[in-house]
């Protein structure tokens, strides 16, 4: 199925950019640091520079002081840990983004329908977890157009949002995101979960690092082979992960809204990632 923009969808995008903050990546911290996150300094060339920018720079965050956060899930679904982690959110009565793979979701519709059905907002992460900018540009465009409208035959709803594996994006992908509908997302904040260590340990690292407006990365499963052959797989669970960071963004007064209400409420936060924002940790 194909969905239309309409006028009302350019608009928005216009006052939408109107509003953005732009900023260089390195001004928002560490994804892994604890909060509070410095404050954006004065940048001249971000200033005069900024329209032929914005175009070609991802959403990272929202700019906030509310307690606000949205909590995102790469490289799913997954027929075990998915199920148990939306147990969970629902639950707690949480909303989250859900990034998923086409291939995946087409093998397990029944569970995108399921997150459709509780509230979640399905998005896009590409066909499978291959890298877009080491194929060339018109067939990277081909991937994501493809992977968009199976993901949407599956949920029977409009993909707005879409993140590239490894985060790594290039000015076609830009592109061809852009000319879908989709808004390019990255992420402020996360917990290092395709990592290998203690349950606690690793939602001791995602709790503590959200802060207003937060993006949160996270897995409901690790879809990359690299990290498969160099066997750092986690073994923790997941749906454990989610209810400990959650119990820690709870104590600290956090609220959650999904990735499309955090930016229809507050100004975005974007800056221009032409490749992955963290090169050297290679298993997200």
């Amino acid at each position: 199925m194909v969905y239309e923009w309409g006028m009302s969808s350019v608009t928005s995008r216009l006052a939408s950019a109107r509003q953005a903050v732009l900023v260089r990546q390195h001004h928002l911290g560490a994804f892994e640091d604890p909060a509070p996150r410095p404050a954006f300094p004065a940048d001249p060339v971000m200033r005069w520079g900024r329209w032929g920018l914005l175009p070609v720079s991802s959403l990272m965050r929202v700019q906030t002081s509310d307690p606000v956060v949205a909590i995102t899930y790469d490289d799913g679904p997954d027929p075990e840990q998915t199920p148990a982690i939306l147990d969970v959110l629902a639950e707690r009565g949480v909303p989250a983004t859900f990034f998923v793979l086409s291939d995946r979701a087409e093998t397990y519709p029944a569970i995108i329908e399921r997150m459709v059905r509780e509230g979640h907002e399905v998005a896009l992460h590409g066909i499978d977890h291959s890298r877009l900018t080491e194929v060339p540009g018109v067939e990277a465009v081909r991937r994501l157009r493809e992977a968009k409208l199976r993901v949407e035959d599956v949920s029977g709803r409009p993909v707005r949002f879409y993140r590239p594996t490894y985060g790594a994006v290039g000015i076609s992908t830009f592109a061809a995101a852009r000319a879908l509908g989709m808004e390019v997302v990255i992420w402020s904040a996360w917990a290092m979960d395709w990592l290998n260590a203690p349950v606690e340990e690793v939602a001791a690292r995602g709790a503590g690092a959200l802060h207003p407006g937060a993006i949160l990365l996270l897995h409901d499963t690790t879809d990359d082979p690299a990290a498969a052959e160099a066997g750092t797989l986690p073994t923790f669970s997941r749906a454990e992960l989610v209810r400990r960071i959650l119990d820690g963004a709870d104590a600290a007064g956090f609220r959650f809204l999904r990735v499309d209400n955090l930016v229809r409420l507050y100004p975005a936060v974007r800056s221009v990632t032409v490749q992955r924002p963290r090169p050297h940790l290679p298993f997200h």
